[in-house]
């Protein structure tokens, strides 16, 4: 069987099937995920575009979904992971996303040999570091590989003092959160928004999650599988009488295990529970209801930790759609005609829509079922074979045309207006960053032979440059940030000239257009100028910078006008998605600088209310 062995000493060895390794995998993304909006609450600038928490979140679930779909043969589960990382890089999203995928790839390629000593450990998370540090463009402090650096200087003072690589991995992290703390004073920017750094407060939570998982292996003098035996039979004795229990030679046992060594919190609260009935057994003996009420919810936790424990995995499709329907009227309902598809069933709904989560063996027998009471409006089971099919193939591309403009853009008004003044195709990601895969797709579908690229957003450059790297055309990336220098670059080339001239006109053009962005305070920050700026409040931001703030959003629209167009005859409005019904601005503004010409598009950005250019 395809196992890894921990390289722990010989009387505690763990030996990990590759089905093992997946469940593993599975829990730490769910850990992850549990975390994701505390993550992407960090953001520097409050605005609620915070995403690193997701990025990291979406990295490992497009590496999960190819890996359940690879029919690959591994010799071991070394090899196995060193793949799995390299779809972690594929599939990356934002600066994260690529960071931490970076790490993964530096780790694995070290633990390819299969060798999970605590010395080739600490080489892994050596070489992660350093491919890390190495992959990314003007690397900072105070950043996540601050926390990687960290993780390997502390890993390295503790081998010393301990032989189990996983119990080094965990008395590593109160360190490592002690060094995140420090961030603040690394990164003005972050003592400014008040927060401490989103990527290694993410790589913290990892960490985490892999200490929840592998923390059982850490010898705490009893094993996870013997307090499981003694959780089951407890169980069984419960089911009976009281009296068995208490006769049983396993109750001197039960009243003396040390809580504190069980690292399941759950099982060692469900064994001190059934320590004080046992030793309360003669205490309020005519209570028998309340008795019997204590010791069905003792045999339901130990029964729930039991299942949770089981290492077969009966149903191997982790299945999600969101179904809108009249035809089903409540979660009990649709519960009834699916719940024979598989198990760990849930189900949410909110007015006619119901979002479900199902591990099932036949996704598509379950999702025509459920089409003939409404419409799918999202499948898990569609978008991975999508991942799939856009996953990058050795088919050598027939050139169509020798240059082309690929932009980024969040929002779909900016999209079309993209594409109305020039751009060759778009790719409209949404609120979600995009993946490595998807960037590749796109620039390899336009099939030019050399192709300028620019995003409305610095977080994808990181993903848009390592897809470079895959790509089969010549691509020429404009280090742009925002919609508006997507526009400037299109309003200023021309491609009746060749891709250098055009190149370097886009470059030239980048920051051509001034403009301000305002959106709404997610947390209370500083302005340029010290002002506060309290959570609610609407604020403006030029050139990167908070420079005006108020409550009244109007108010603040007018002192931004006032304040920027002393020297512009034309301000433009671009509204996001959020504003997209907001009329009465225009006439406003119109009213108020009589003097000045106003336009106004739907740009659809989500995170800013509007954008305005001054011309």
């Amino acid at each position: 069987m395809n196992a890894i062995n921990s390289g722990i000493s010989e009387q505690a060895a763990v030996v990990f099937d590759l089905e093992t390794v997946n469940e593993i995998i599975e829990n730490i993304y769910h850990y992850l995920n549990k975390h994701k909006e505390y993550l992407n609450s960090l953001n520097v600038f409050p605005v609620p575009d915070g995403d690193t928490g997701l990025n990291m979140v979406l990295t490992l679930q497009g590496a999960m979904a190819h890996m359940k779909i690879n029919e690959k043969n591994y010799s071991h589960s070394g090899e196995y992971l060193e793949d799995f990382a390299e779809q972690m890089l594929l599939n990356s999203r934002g600066c994260s996303g690529v960071i931490l995928s970076l790490f993964a790839q530096g780790f694995t390629q070290i633990t390819a040999n299969n060798d999970f000593s605590k010395e080739n450990i600490y080489r892994a998370i050596e070489n992660g570091d350093r491919n890390a540090y190495e992959g990314t463009e003007n690397p900072r402090e105070g950043t996540m590989l601050t926390i990687m650096k960290a993780l390997s200087e502390k890993y390295a003072e503790l081998m010393s003092k301990q032989d189990n690589p996983f119990a080094i991995i965990q008395q590593t992290i109160p360190y490592l959160k002690e060094v995140l703390n420090q961030t603040p004073e690394m990164l003005p920017v972050l003592k400014q928004a008040g927060v401490v750094d989103s990527g290694g407060a993410g790589f913290i939570v990892l960490l985490e999650g892999i200490n929840n998982e592998l923390g059982q292996y850490i010898d705490t003098g009893i094993p996870v599988p013997n307090l499981l035996r003694i959780g089951r039979i407890t169980r069984k004795l419960l089911n009976k009488r009281l009296s068995e229990l208490r006769k049983s030679p396993l109750a001197p046992l039960i009243l003396n295990i040390d809580s504190s060594r069980i690292q399941n919190s759950r099982l060692a609260e469900a064994l001190q529970n059934v320590r004080n009935m046992l030793v309360n057994l003669h205490v309020n003996h005519n209570n028998r209801n309340g008795r019997s009420l204590k010791r069905k919810k003792i045999i339901a936790d130990l029964q729930y930790l039991d299942n949770s424990w089981n290492p077969e995995i009966k149903e191997k499709f982790c299945t999600e759609f969101v179904l809108e329907s009249n035809a089903i009227l409540s979660k009990n309902q649709l519960k009834e005609k699916i719940g024979h598809y598989g198990d760990s069933l849930i189900i949410v709904n909110a007015n006619n829509k119901y979002k479900v989560h199902i591990h099932t063996n036949k996704p598509n027998d379950l999702f025509e079922e459920v089409s003939q009471y409404g419409t799918l409006l999202f499948t898990k089971v569609d978008d991975m074979k999508k991942q799939h099919r856009n996953f990058i193939s050795d088919d050598e591309i027939d050139y169509e045309k020798d240059k082309s403009v690929f932009c980024i853009v969040s929002g779909k008004g900016f999209a079309d207006i993209l594409q109305k003044i020039g751009a060759d195709d778009i790719l409209c990601y949404g609120k979600n960053k995009p993946s490595v895969n998807q960037l590749v797709k796109g620039l390899n579908d336009l099939k030019a032979k050399n192709i300028i690229a620019a995003s409305d957003d610095g977080d994808i450059l990181m993903a848009l440059k390592y897809a470079v790297t895959l790509c089969k055309s010549s691509v020429y990336i404009v280090e742009s940030e925002n919609p508006v220098s997507l526009i400037s670059i299109l309003m200023n080339i021309s491609k009746d000239y060749d891709i250098h001239t055009m190149f370097e006109a886009a470059m030239n053009n980048v920051n051509n257009i001034p403009f301000c962005g305002i959106a709404r305070s997610t947390r209370h920050v500083l302005s340029q100028g010290g002002s506060p700026v309290n959570k609610g409040d609407y604020f403006a931001v030029y050139q990167k910078k908070i420079v005006l703030a108020d409550k009244s959003k109007e108010r603040l629209m007018t002192n931004v006008v006032e304040k920027i167009s002393a020297t512009h005859t034309l301000v433009t409005i671009y509204k996001g998605a959020d504003a997209k019904n907001d009329n009465n601005l225009m006439k406003q503004l119109k009213n108020q600088f009589p003097s000045l010409d106003f336009e106004e598009y739907y740009g659809g950005q989500p995170d800013y209310l509007y954008y305005l250019t001054f011309d």
